[in-house]
């Protein structure tokens, strides 16, 4: 029994296989058309990766800083509810008088000794490592690479058990202009947020923030100001724009630019 062809199926069948393989045909990519895409990808990747990556350092930056504040005003305010105000401390009356190297040192430790540390879960207080023992590749520089710190700079420093590494120090001022003897007003914590792993670089990744030693004062990141004859703390009235000029005169201001602005690095900030 012969099997008779139907013409008219196959030749729906080929009209529809090729109209199947046309239809694939129009919907694949040519090899030019997958380049120009690939590189279009390519292009704006380019353009947008180095804004998020900058964005991620910023946040992470605002992040520890209000952390690390966060930490040490709390670790004021403790001592404080212990010891009294600031002035009222029993060791800072000693420490406010003319500023001499090595008995100022002995003064900063036993300060931290007294009123930081007891407050402060998991942190060390070396008195004599350098910044070299810590693990320090290269100094702490100004923005421009002028040297702050070099590695043979030594204690006392506060390690804190987030990786910050602080360094005590005295803020110095002339109280007589005519000898140029210096007084001590306060202490200085210098915080860097990442430790030796860092740019080490004031305004980048440290910080400058302050106990003063006056009344009614509280710990605060790091500006001008000047005592009065009552020994409280007088600031000057400043916007956001001699914050910011601040900052660019003066990197160690800087930490005080990012707290006005909601603890956030804003667009302008000079250094990022």
């Amino acid at each position: 029994m012969k099997i008779k062809k139907d013409t008219n199926i196959l030749v729906v069948y080929r009209t529809a296989n090729q109209h199947v393989i046309s239809h694939a045909a129009k919907m694949a990519f040519t090899l030019a058309e997958v380049l120009i895409t690939l590189g279009v990808i390519g292009v704006v990747a380019a353009l947008t990766l180095p804004t998020l990556i900058q964005n991620y350092e910023k946040h992470v930056i605002t992040n520890r800083l209000k952390v690390n504040f966060n930490i040490m005003s709390n670790v004021v305010r403790m001592a404080e509810a212990h010891s009294g105000e600031i002035a009222e401390w029993d060791l800072v009356s000693n420490a406010k008088q003319e500023y001499e190297t090595t008995s100022n040192r002995a003064l900063r430790v036993q300060i931290a000794k007294k009123y930081i540390m007891p407050y402060l879960t998991g942190a060390q207080l070396t008195e004599t490592t350098t910044l070299k023992q810590l693990g320090y590749k290269t100094p702490i520089v100004f923005p421009d690479g002028s040297v702050w710190f070099n590695l043979d700079n030594s204690g006392p420093i506060i390690r804190l058990n987030n990786g910050t590494v602080i360094l005590l120090a005295a803020d110095t001022s002339p109280q007589d202009p005519v000898t140029g003897k210096m007084v001590v007003r306060g202490m200085v914590l210098y915080m860097d947020i990442n430790g030796p792993q860092g740019k080490n670089t004031v305004g980048k990744d440290i910080f400058v923030s302050e106990i003063p030693f006056a009344n009614k004062a509280k710990f605060i990141m790091y500006e001008n100001w000047t005592l009065t004859g009552a020994n409280l703390m007088r600031f000057e009235n400043k916007n956001r724009t001699d914050i910011l000029e601040d900052c660019k005169l003066y990197a160690q201001r800087c930490g005080r630019l990012i707290e006005f602005d909601g603890w956030e690095i804003k667009d302008d900030y000079p250094y990022l």
